[in-house]
């Protein structure tokens, strides 16, 4: 069962955590929601975590709402022993949009996160 928050994080240095497939999985946002505009969700490629979309998020969150999500296995998120893969992210993001954000989104991805996110863009495009 996931549950989720309500955003408190201002600053990427601060975040906040989403419990999916009860495992604590990490994100950050910052700026105000804007009707005019879909929030950004940034992705981190391999080997990274919301920390390396700290400069960009400084330089977006006055004309968006940014959020940055740690994936599972990396960062500040849980790393169970569990099987990783493109479908595992996929579908982390997915929930991640509907239940979290609640909204759709404008997807950005580095690597691995690029990766991700155009699964989620190309089997959901509703979100």
């Amino acid at each position: 069962m996931s549950t989720a928050f309500a955003p408190q994080s201002t600053s990427p240095s601060q975040g906040t955590y989403w419990y999916w497939r009860d495992q604590p999985i990490h994100y950050v946002v910052a700026g105000e929601a804007r009707e005019d505009r879909p929030p950004l969700l940034l992705v981190h490629g391999f080997g990274a975590s919301t920390d390396h979309w700290r400069k960009n998020i400084e330089g977006l969150k006055a004309d968006f709402q940014v959020w940055a999500i740690d994936l599972l296995g990396f960062g500040r998120s849980a790393k169970p022993d569990w099987q990783y893969g493109g479908d595992l992210w996929q579908a982390q993001l997915h929930e991640f949009i509907t239940e979290v954000i609640g909204r759709p989104v404008v997807l950005a991805g580095n690597s691995l996160g690029g990766y991700a996110s155009l699964c989620v863009a190309a089997n959901h495009p509703e979100s």
